[in-house]
């Protein structure tokens, strides 16, 4: 086997946001059997983005993905919620996918808050509940490790980039 063969080079990039503190790093991925469980390598590239903290390359129009840690999340929920309700605003009006995803799941979200906050347990799935009704183009996924939020992030964006190149292929059969 020759070393373009040990691994398999995604066909997409993922961008992330030049605004991005601490980004995924999108390394240690497999691939699906059809390709022999290969190591899959994640291009990316740092840039700014008008909406979320993660897309791919060719679609920032059409998919974003915002990510949040549980510290992250209390502090813009209370402090930034203004311009995170903008965010969400943008989010919903993409017109292809939209997310949220918040590292960390409902048990530690309620019962272990990060220490300081003022905001409230109760406020803050209060609020998740308004934004959902309100903003329902956007989907709302609650991972509770990093690595569950990253992986999602990464097949989220991979699949929405597979649905389209099957969209694609309709169209020019048709």
């Amino acid at each position: 086997m020759t070393d373009t063969q040990d691994y398999v080079l995604a066909p997409w990039t993922v961008l992330i946001d030049s605004r991005e503190q601490h980004p995924f790093p999108f390394i240690g991925y497999r691939c699906d059997a059809n390709k022999q469980y290969r190591p899959l390598i994640i291009p990316t590239k740092t840039q700014g983005l008008k909406t979320g903290d993660y897309s791919l390359e060719g679609y920032e129009d059409r998919i974003a993905i915002e990510r949040k840690s549980l510290s992250d999340a209390y502090s813009t929920f209370c402090q930034g919620r203004d311009r995170f309700e903008r965010e969400l605003e943008r989010l919903h009006a993409m017109p292809g996918f939209a997310a949220v995803i918040v590292e960390a799941g409902w048990p530690t979200i309620l019962h272990h808050p990060p220490p300081h906050t003022k905001f409230s347990p109760k406020s803050f799935y209060r609020s998740v509940k308004a934004w959902q009704i309100r903003y329902r183009g956007v989907h709302w996924e609650f991972w509770e490790t990093r690595g569950m939020a990253e992986r999602a992030t990464l097949r989220l964006l991979q699949r929405y980039w597979e649905d389209d190149q099957e969209r694609k292929k309709k169209e020019a059969a048709a």
